[in-house]
């Protein structure tokens, strides 16, 4: 609960931070070329954003005039030209709405200062404008140069970095020329309007900005570090991965936004690196919608994220492989396409939040908060809001926020993990002991010719359990044969499927009564191992209840490969499926499906015979393979309830395992584990 009142506290904060920073409507603007602040008082107030119309020279580089006195400025504003020729534009008001959006062109404002201006040392801040350069002019003295200006692309080279004018002592009239070129990105203009005010208030808050955006930067590159390292060693969560893929790329986009830090950073980067870095936001949606993804998979939608991460992948591809020029016309479009991400993410969020799934609503929160910044960011850029950026600052916020969910998540799975890891401690100290119980009880001395005997019985109620259902079909299909409707080509097809059916008894016979392969003195089965194919097994089992199958009109789905095989004893193996095929014929309901599946392990074969019929309770699944079970069938067939325990008893001889999955009037599944032929057997 107090997190969430943070969080909100959070969003209020920023939003009202924005609105602080942003332009009073108090501020005078400037007007045909001109801004009087000679009523301002600037030890208290930090700044003045030189927003507004300036004088304005298309295509064309007005040549600076030595200023030495307000009388020769004002005739210098006359001689340019006649005030009813004159042009103004807005600071922020894009070229290509007015001309083309590469070109160059010339800025001017007058600025009327106070009378004690003299007296004080002032400062211009200009910002960064995209891919343009800009060369500053005060009362005709070249003051700042930023990039190189010129008039075509050959000649000019842009920048990302910002810089402070200094205006020491200034008369009461300031005139600013403002020659700017562009001609690497498609959206040219004099961006941001510059700050004028006292140099030690610019330089403050310019020092406050370049420490914060710097602290920012860091702290996402440490927060991506932290989860690669993490990822690491935790390889399967994948949200670990997204998370630190999304943390990099906001750590790298936070760095281009204040093009003074990379400056600062890498001195000789290039502007085409600057520039593909500013645009690296259009790969951060992706990761970061992958990694909520993970956490709330049933709420996102895998094709619309492979399709949505297709297409800013290729965008940003574009990016990289493009012109720069060419490459900035993406920008509208990667802004929508984020945007629209964070508009999904938040209504699959919202869904889970109303499921009451764990962190939902907390994440919920975040993710309206990022969008509302992202929209705040988007207008200011477009001039149509004038408040501060604040969607660097919400990725800070964010990944914070989401690291520390992430860590009270992993926090409980360890608690979870050490809990896990006591019991299985206590446990094991439990099996010891009743392993070396049972050792004792395995020693006593008439173990060996008990279980002999125990064998022996076993398979002559095998012999009678496998005999009756071959000799139930061999009857059912006699039957058939006597009635009038049975055509002769009908009769032919079944004395085929009894000969083949008696010839699968005879064979099961034979195998069951050669007494000779059991170890008397051990009470064991000697076991002729080899790889088998299991389909061919299958299939004469299969064979044999062709009859039954027919029925219950019941469908055989076989997606067991030919070329799958098990290490196991032939007979045996036969023996196996056929008690395990008829308990899947006896308990499907008519019209109903029986299916053949096969996968393996590092060490296991596993063979799945699988029906849609009555299915097992929990309570008789306790008993299955413990004590003879006899139920009737969905025909109310009957049986002799020693098959699945024979079964199992089976399983057991070739070190394998039986399991059952099923549920009351679900179907059941059973699992042949057999242990795969090592590569030193022969």
């Amino acid at each position: 609960m107090y997190l969430k009142i943070w969080i909100l506290f959070l969003c209020f904060f920023s939003l009202s931070h924005c609105k602080y920073n942003g332009e009073s409507n108090l501020n005078p603007i400037v007007k045909n070329g001109m801004i009087d602040l000679s009523n301002i008082h600037f030890d208290n107030q930090t700044s003045i954003p030189l927003s507004g119309d300036w004088e304005f020279h298309w295509n064309r580089f007005v040549t600076p005039v030595s200023i030495q006195s307000p009388i020769q400025s004002t005739v210098l504003t006359n001689t340019l030209a006649p005030d009813n020729e004159k042009e103004y534009l807005g600071i922020g008001k894009r070229w290509k709405d007015i001309h083309f959006g590469k070109g160059y062109a010339t800025y001017q404002v007058k600025l009327i200062l106070p009378e004690t201006s003299n007296k004080n040392i002032f400062a211009v801040r200009f910002f960064q404008t995209g891919g343009a350069a800009m060369r500053v002019f005060v009362n005709g003295k070249e003051s700042l140069t930023l990039g190189k200006v010129g008039i075509d692309k050959t000649s000019m080279e842009p920048t990302r970095s910002s810089g402070i004018l200094i205006i020491p002592n200034p008369t009461n009239v300031v005139n600013l020329m403002v020659h700017i070129s562009n001609f690497h990105h498609d959206d040219g203009s004099f961006w941001y309007a510059p700050k004028f005010g006292l140099y030690k208030n610019i330089q403050n808050n310019f020092i406050k900005q370049l420490a914060l955006d710097t602290l920012l930067s860091g702290a996402l590159f440490f927060m991506a570090f932290y989860h690669f390292v993490l990822f690491f060693f935790r390889r399967t969560k994948k949200l670990i991965l997204f998370f630190g893929l999304f943390s990099i790329t906001t750590a790298l986009h936070s760095l281009s936004l204040n093009g003074d830090v990379l400056y600062y950073l890498i001195p000789s980067i290039s502007y085409r690196i600057a520039f593909s870095l500013s645009l690296i936001f259009y790969l951060a949606m992706p990761f970061y919608l992958y990694f909520l993804s993970e956490l709330f998979p049933s709420q996102f939608s895998k094709p619309i994220l492979r399709v949505f991460s297709t297409i800013c992948f290729l965008l940003y591809l574009f990016v990289i492989l493009a012109p720069t020029e060419l490459g900035s016309q993406t920008t509208f479009i990667g802004l929508v396409f984020s945007i629209l991400g964070l508009v999904y993410s938040a209504i699959c969020l919202f869904r889970s939040a109303l499921k009451k799934e764990a962190l939902s609503i907390i994440l919920f929160l975040i993710q309206v908060f990022l969008l509302f910044s992202a929209i705040n960011d988007t207008l200011y850029l477009y001039g149509i809001f004038q408040y501060a950026l604040i969607l660097k600052y919400s990725y800070l916020s964010t990944v914070l926020f989401q690291s520390l969910l992430l860590a009270s998540f992993f926090t409980k799975t360890f608690i979870k993990n050490e809990t896990l890891k006591n019991e299985l401690s206590a446990l094991n100290e439990s099996l010891e002991q009743t392993v070396i119980l049972r050792t004792k009880d395995y020693k006593e001395a008439k173990q060996n010719a008990e279980e002999a005997n125990k064998w022996k019985d076993k398979f002559i109620s095998l012999v009678a359990h496998d005999l009756r259902s071959p000799l139930s079909t061999v009857y059912s299909a006699l039957m058939l044969t006597n009635d009038a409707d049975t055509t002769e080509e009908d009769k032919k097809h079944i004395f085929k499927q009894v000969y083949t059916i008696l010839e699968n008894a005879m064979s099961t016979v034979e195998h069951l009564l050669n007494l000779n392969r059991f170890q008397i003195d051990k009470g064991q089965i000697r076991l002729n191992l080899s790889n088998n194919f299991i389909n061919e097994r299958l299939t004469q089992v299969i064979e044999s209840f062709i009859f039954d199958l027919q029925k219950k009109s019941l469908v055989i789905e076989n997606s067991i490969p030919d070329t799958a095989q098990v290490y196991a004893d032939s007979s045996i193996l036969l023996e196996i499926l056929r008690n395990l095929v008829a308990n899947a014929i006896k308990f499907s309901h008519p019209q109903g499906k029986i299916q053949f599946s096969f996968s393996e392990t590092t060490d296991t074969s596993i063979i799945a015979i699988t029906d849609r019929g009555t299915g097992i309770s929990t309570e008789q699944q306790k008993l299955l393979f413990n004590e003879p079970m006899s139920l009737p069938g969905t025909k109310g067939e009957k049986g002799f309830g020693i098959g699945l325990k024979l079964c199992f008893e089976l399983m057991r001889l070739h070190n394998g395992n039986i399991q059952v999955e099923s549920e009351s009037d679900q179907g059941s599944s059973f699992l042949l584990e057999f242990p795969r032929k090592k590569s030193n057997q022969y």
